[in-house]
């Protein structure tokens, strides 16, 4: 600076003007001792420092008048100070301005909080002397565990450059510069050696998001002017890292929500499609029981009745796939599905083989005690007829309309906890309303069935089991005698 100032003409006037005016010579000096103007002289008294902010930057020798051309070259150091300082200064707002421009122009096509960080550090590293620049974020005061972002050599967490001084920043929310890294108490030893370091918060108002690092291999003398470019820096990643991990948690709330709301609206229109075919299924059961008791009225003979009512069981389960298809609901919402097969039959024959022994022992205890079914074995055939071998049909037939569709229908259409008890009730009674033209004593026995079978189909849905258990006791119950009994 002031080797310089000695070379412009004007200041080479003053001091020629000085010594003519006042006879006096003069010698400067640089802050080093090496000669700038005049001659080399021991014979000059006096030593006069040239200081700039407090600190001396050269020497005026000559008689007591060499004092004032140390405190002219003083203000006019000074000036030529303040004007590089200004500059600098001015540089720095450029960069700054230039840094803000770059960003919020690629900002608008990256909203990502990962994306957003790259963005951020790799437009930092146009700005700063480093190796390494790093951005970590913190999750809910768990510290910081994950690195968003990395430019220049990667690192493992447990490794990070300077983790303690990190940590620190972290907690404290100050920005700092560590030149000397290797001598702060608070360095933590890694696979990445960095000898100096930026390190300043990301601040949202005074909550701490984490920290963004610079940091170089070789020593670098950061000064305060790269800090504060820094923290401005860190100011703008806060906002955006802030602004995209909000807009992702609200992209994220969205998308649930129009997932739930698809979700929703689908199981509106099944409600709705089981609601039609529940009220199909509720007038198909009320004409088929119209019509047998008007069969029954007209004085049809048993074995037409049978027929009769078989073939409008048919004709209804026609229909009711009908129903089905119309819906354009998947099969195994009704039941016929192999899925939880296994389990099903399994119960059901546990379950079927306990009560058929059940009600052996009972027949053998009525015969034995009040002497019931007088000159009958325990199992006797002559009540095997053709309803015996199409029950292996109609069993299946009966679950398909009473558990799979009514029961199934019922149980979506209801809302709450309970619901499927409230549809293996309803359905059982409108299962024994359905076999009620025949006698009161089989209404109620196909009550306690429906409740039997609605419960295991509500376990399982599908409708194999129940419909092993259906056939299983409908003819036992047959071959043991007491349909007899039941349907007198």
């Amino acid at each position: 600076m002031l080797k310089k100032l000695v070379k412009k003409k004007q200041i080479a006037s003053l001091i020629d003007e000085f010594v003519f005016s006042t006879g006096s010579t003069v010698c400067i000096y640089d802050y080093h001792g090496n000669l700038l103007a005049g001659v080399e002289s021991s014979e000059l008294p006096c030593k006069y420092p040239v200081n700039v902010d407090g600190r001396p930057v050269g020497w005026i020798c000559g008689h007591e008048k060499a004092a004032t051309v140390a405190d002219l070259f003083s203000q006019l150091a000074y000036l030529e100070y303040e004007k590089k300082a200004l500059g600098r200064e001015v540089l720095d707002k450029y960069r700054e301005i230039t840094f803000l421009y770059n960003i919020t122009e690629k900002f608008a096509g990256n909203l990502e909080p990962k994306d957003v960080a790259q963005l951020l550090v790799d437009e930092a590293q146009k700005l700063f002397k480093a190796d390494n620049i790093s951005i970590m974020i913190s999750h809910e005061d768990e510290g910081l565990i994950e690195v968003m972002a990395v430019s220049g050599k990667e690192f493992a967490l447990d490794s990070m450059p300077g983790k303690g001084i990190v940590e620190s920043v972290y907690r404290s929310g100050k920005p700092e510069i560590v030149n000397d890294v290797l001598s702060d108490e608070r360095s933590c030893a890694g696979s990445f050696k960095e000898s100096s370091l930026m390190c300043a918060p990301l601040k949202i108002k005074s909550r701490v998001l984490g920290v963004i690092n610079v940091s170089t291999e070789d020593p670098t003398n950061y000064t305060a002017g790269d800090l504060k470019l820094l923290s401005a820096v860190a100011v703008q990643a806060a906002s955006a890292i802030e602004n995209a991990i909000l807009y992702s948690k609200l992209k994220e709330t969205f998308l649930n929500l129009k997932q739930k709301k698809e979700e929703l609206d689908k199981s509106i229109s099944m409600r709705i499609e089981f609601g039609y075919i529940f009220i199909a299924i509720v007038l198909m059961i009320s004409l088929y029981t119209f019509m047998l008791n008007v069969l029954i009225g007209i004085q049809f003979n048993n074995t037409a009745i049978y027929i009769i009512s078989r073939l409008m069981e048919v004709s209804f389960v026609f229909v009711t796939i009908g129903i089905v298809l119309r819906s354009k609901l998947p099969w195994s919402s009704f039941g016929l599905t192999l899925q939880g097969a296994k389990q099903s039959i399994t119960e059901s024959l546990l379950i079927s083989g306990f009560l058929m022994i059940v009600l052996a022992w009972v027949k053998y205890t009525l015969a034995r005690q009040w002497g019931l079914f007088p000159g009958e074995s325990l199992i006797s055939f002559k009540y095997l007829d053709i309803s015996y071998y199409t029950y292996v049909l109609v069993a299946p037939l009966q679950e398909l309309i009473s558990r799979g569709i009514l029961q199934g229908a019922i149980q979506r259409f209801l809302l709450g906890r309970f619901s499927w008890i409230w549809a293996v009730v309803v359905t059982s009674f409108m299962f024994g309303v359905f076999h009620i033209h025949e006698s009161i004593g089989l209404g109620i026995v196909s009550i306690l069935g429906g409740i039997l079978w609605g419960g295991m189909y509500a376990r399982h849905k599908t409708l194999i089991g129940v419909s092993i258990s259906h056939f299983l006791l409908g003819n036992w119950l047959g071959l043991l005698g007491f349909w007899d009994w039941i349907c007198p």
